[in-house]
């Protein structure tokens, strides 16, 4: 890890923090400021980042390893660099979130699809590794095609139970219309999932 590559990305957030502040406060794009927070975090791996309102401070800052294991090694190594600022509070790969779990994504197409979770389902299956095979029941996604609907799976378990938690303890993710009876007993509502992986 270069710890140069480190150091400029923190020395360039703390010139800028009010900026940056604003830009969120504004909900405006400054479009100089984000190219310089793209070029800082690809300089340093294939890393993707969010800025927004805090939980415990009135902003946060993450930089997200794209679910990759490795990667998340090194931006826990980032964020321990980071600096201590009131303001801010930093994270390594994208926290679970507090939600009505409703969201949006684009299909293949580029049209909006609103996605209600509420209500899905879900099986978790544990392999010989003690991975977690995640099946999620959707009755509500049927009008997707398959990759928007995949795409739709993995961003809800990601903000569901958090980044972290997916990468080390869930090897995949499939959507279904309906659970295969084989499944039909074991299923659950989807409010337990983040409690039952912590408890595995």
């Amino acid at each position: 890890m270069n710890e140069i590559k480190i150091e400029k990305l923190w020395q360039w957030f703390i010139a800028n923090e009010q900026q940056i502040i604003e830009i969120i406060r504004n909900e405006s794009v400054s479009e100089n400021i984000i190219e310089n927070i793209d070029n800082l975090i690809l300089d340093l791996g294939m890393f993707t980042w969010q800025i927004g309102e805090g939980k415990n401070k009135p902003w946060f800052f993450t930089i997200s390893p794209n679910g990759d294991r490795e990667l998340i090694k090194v931006s826990q190594i980032i964020i321990e660099r980071a600096p201590n600022l009131k303001n801010w509070e930093f994270n390594y790969s994208k926290p679970a979130k507090e939600w009505d779990r409703m969201f949006i994504i684009y299909d293949s197409i580029m049209n909006e699809q609103h996605i209600d979770a509420s209500n899905w389902k879900f099986v978790a299956l544990q392999n010989g590794d003690g991975m977690i095979e995640l099946i999620l029941e959707a009755a509500n996604i049927e009008h997707l095609d398959r990759e928007t609907a995949t795409t739709a799976a993995e961003l809800f378990v990601t903000s569901e139970i958090g980044e972290e938690t997916k990468i080390q303890k869930v090897i995949s993710v499939e959507i279904v219309d309906q659970m295969g009876p084989q499944h039909n007993s074991q299923k659950t509502g989807i409010r337990d999932l983040k409690q039952h992986l912590n408890e595995l």
